[in-house]
């Protein structure tokens, strides 16, 4: 076996992914899985049409997070004996341990592959910061990153990663599906603003609530659509604060993918209020229905797919500065399109295609020599890391 992927779960937004790379590499490329999802994903999506397959293993709950271990992975490694394995690097799995230090052992190039950044990650313990640190050191030979955030999270704990080991593959949504399920005509976006999402204590969900009174107290009313389930006790908090603000809100649950296109444009903005997201593919879904975005800086996407005044804004979590700059799009209609046309724009360019070309180079990139592990100079590089060096393959 030439080239291998080790991931938990599949996920709506990798399985296109890989499907792409499986037709570029062929035969050359299969994927194996920890277990088929996770207890908490109410998700329904197709599988990609590459080679994969799903080790037995376990899964277990240990401090509010559910974990696989699948000691077969050993096994399955030994037998196969990958030339480069892109491993999700993980460190919540047990199985993700055993990967790494039998492909370590074996001499396979291994290529850490994560989504999450030094924002989104910025409260975890000094053990979990070791982990990093070490396993972003000496368990890598290149990295696949979500975003430029997560390349600078790779070089922030490896100082001696070279610009030519990062590789961007963003989380990207299917924008051809959007502009399909929307062809035959526009919906009335008859909702003010949308929550979509887990309904968890880092999204805000009061705050959103909040907010959308203060758009009621400036405008005289507010339509407010949510999209997604989660916490019973949130969306309680939720519901009191918006009837006591005056509100109009409908709680749609979970909304499966078929009718995802239609929900995101029915409304005129898409609300994140995030306290720690690693990407949001919530964003890119929005944008790909025209529905332009207001977030905060603790969501890697801010920047990089949502553009202040652009297409959206990135904002302070205020609730005062978010209900006037929204109140200041649907008082102004012409603004308000200009910004969902640029949001059609932009996320046009985060696509399967290119998410699966970066997974590509990195894989083809490690396997003709490319990548150092723990061979690593031993001098840091000069300048501000990957991700600001130079443009990511």
């Amino acid at each position: 076996m030439k080239y291998l992927g080790i991931m938990d779960i599949p996920a709506p937004w990798r399985e296109p992914v890989f499907e792409r790379v499986g037709r570029e590499l062929g035969a050359d490329f299969h994927v194996v899985y920890f277990r088929d999802n996770e207890t908490r994903r109410l998700w329904k999506f197709p599988h990609g049409k590459h080679s994969r397959s799903i080790l037995p293993g376990y899964n277990f709950v240990l401090f509010g997070v559910e974990r696989f271990f699948n000691p077969g992975i050993v096994g399955y490694l030994l037998r196969n004996r990958p030339r480069v394995a892109l491993i999700f690097a993980s460190t919540k799995d047990p199985s993700g341990f055993l990967a790494l230090l039998t492909c370590r052992l074996m001499g396979t190039k291994i290529i850490l592959m994560s989504d999450t950044w030094m924002g989104r990650d910025r409260n975890i313990n000094w053990i979990q910061r070791l982990v990093r640190r070490v396993i972003y050191r000496w368990f890598a030979d290149a990295y696949v990153g979500a975003s430029k955030r997560t390349l600078e999270m790779f070089a922030h704990y490896n100082p001696k990663t070279r610009p030519e080991q990062g590789y961007l593959s963003h989380l990207v949504a299917d924008n051809d599906f959007f502009t399909q399920k929307l062809a035959a005509g526009p919906v009335a976006r008859d909702y003010d603003v949308l929550l979509s999402g887990r309904i968890a204590p880092e999204k805000n969900p009061v705050f959103f609530a909040e907010v959308c009174g203060r758009i009621k107290a400036r405008r005289g009313r507010c339509r407010a659509l949510v999209m997604g389930s989660g916490s019973e006790e949130l969306k309680a908090a939720m519901e009191d604060a918006m009837r006591r603000l005056g509100v109009d809100y409908h709680f749609a649950g979970f909304i499966q993918r078929d009718d995802l296109p239609a929900h995101y444009a029915r409304a005129k903005l898409l609300l994140l209020p995030s306290g720690g997201d690693c990407w949001g593919v919530v964003i890119n879904e929005a944008m790909a229905a025209g529905t332009p975005v207001i977030t905060t800086e603790w969501t890697a996407a801010a920047g990089e797919l949502v553009l202040d005044g652009v297409n959206g804004h990135v904002l302070p979590l205020d609730e005062e500065v978010w209900s006037e700059r929204i109140c200041g799009l649907l008082d102004d209609p012409a603004r308000l399109d200009a910004f969902g046309r640029r949001a059609r724009e932009t996320v046009a360019r985060f696509s399967f295609d290119t998410a699966a070309a970066g997974m590509v180079a990195a894989l083809r990139g490690c396997a003709s020599g490319g990548g150092g592990g723990a061979a690593f100079p031993a001098a840091p590089p000069s300048g501000p890391g990957p991700a600001a060096a130079q443009p990511h393959r």
